[in-house]
């Protein structure tokens, strides 16, 4: 009987449990490091629950969560937390999905905890927009008390309160790394590579994980852009040094194994990743679909390629093939005044490649052809008015 009560017990709690990764470090997906990003999606079931009324919850910290719902029954202070989070301007959903990131704001003192760290936020210049925003993005900003220095170092390398918020969405351990042991070690490891100060604040913006490694990761990570052959001077070696941090050394080096599976020398791959390490960023089949598509369908020679591998830098579906098709039907109708070769046309512009070329569809009353391209470029029809 004890048995049967337990298990109808766990089956109706006060709240339905989800799995919550409660703590998480940090750390880098490139061999260099000690560990390795994980994440999971999952679905939350939320249900109504009193005192919560209309706000429904999810504990991803059952015990804790059930334990703070119980001791707090008689002062409802959930009832009270949500509250004030409502006051403030947080609609119904935002306080869920805060609750949900964040269970212990159910327990915490709207008095003494809430409300003086949010107010904080306020006199640091954050709009009520802004700081549902970043607490929505970075709940533990509500949990640190010295969190206006670490604000006003990242608010002053990226210049705004919206690159902030968007890099703290990017990552949201940026705000709680530590500044002295780890983000300016990681800085000042970047300056001495020659790395502009607008740069590095790019950088923060697109890439804010990157600075939250270990400075070990980055001296590695520097020390093996180097051994490739891009020096700390060239201009090339911020971007190769993103490619390299933002995957693992078994990727980076399936790239290489890709381009010498269709027959390129291990110099020629040196040299693209010199040059474009942005192809790095692409996977095995996005590669070896558009070498395909070059040397069977554009019928480009090798060294054609090889000579120019930017074009595998641009879009299969939205540049290379749709430019391809369109050059190629004016040459059939023979509506071009002289030779073009491929990669003059992929580096237009496309501002410039619509004046210049795709015009000629439109004067000549190839519309299929023309709509063709507009949609594999844009994914809708070009409303174009009619002379």
């Amino acid at each position: 009987m004890f048995l049967v009560q337990r298990r109808l017990f766990c089956i109706l709690p006060f709240y339905k449990s989800t799995i919550h990764l409660s703590s998480y470090e940090p750390c880098s997906r490139f061999s260099f490091s000690t560990g390795k990003d994980q994440s999971s999606d999952h679905k939350s079931n939320f249900t109504v629950v009193d005192p919560l009324q209309s706000c429904e919850l999810s504990s991803e910290k059952p015990a804790k969560a059930a334990k703070c719902h119980t001791r707090d029954t008689k002062s409802s202070s959930s009832s009270l937390s949500i509250e004030f989070f409502k006051q403030s301007g947080w609609s119904d959903a935002q306080v869920m999905k805060l609750m949900q990131r964040q269970p212990g704001f159910l327990c915490a003192n709207v008095e003494t905890v809430l409300k003086p760290r949010l107010r904080s936020l306020q006199d640091m210049g954050f709009s009520d927009t802004e700081i549902v925003q970043l607490v929505s993005s970075c709940p533990s900003v509500l949990c640190l008390r010295d969190i206006q220095p670490r604000i006003n170092f990242w608010r002053s390398l990226l210049g705004s309160n919206e690159r902030l918020i968007n890099a703290s969405r990017r990552n949201m351990f940026l705000l709680t790394c530590n500044l002295a042991r780890k983000i300016e070690p990681n800085i000042s490891l970047l300056r001495e590579c020659g790395i502009s100060e607008q740069h590095i604040a790019q950088m923060a913006a697109t890439l804010p994980r990157f600075f939250c490694q270990t400075e070990k990761f980055i001296k590695e990570a520097i020390e093996y852009v180097e051994e490739l052959g891009v020096s700390r001077g060239c201009k090339m070696f911020p971007r190769a040094l993103e490619a390299i941090a933002t995957q693992s050394r078994s990727k980076f080096d399936v790239t290489f194994a890709t381009l010498m599976s269709f027959g390129w020398s291990h110099p020629d791959c040196v040299a693209a990743f010199r040059n474009h390490p942005r192809i790095w960023n692409f996977s095995k089949k996005n590669i070896s679909d558009k070498i395909a598509f070059l040397m069977k369908e554009a019928g480009c020679e090798l060294t054609y390629i090889t000579g120019r591998p930017m074009l595998l830098a641009y879009s299969l579906e939205k540049r290379l093939r749709p430019r391809y098709e369109v050059m190629n039907f004016l040459d059939q109708n023979k509506l071009l005044d002289g030779g073009h070769s491929l990669l003059t046309y992929m580096m237009l512009s496309e501002e410039k490649f619509r004046k210049k070329f795709l015009f000629l569809l439109r004067k000549e009353k190839f519309i299929a052809q023309y709509d063709s391209y507009v949609v594999a470029v844009q994914g809708k029809h070009d409303v174009v008015a009619e002379n």
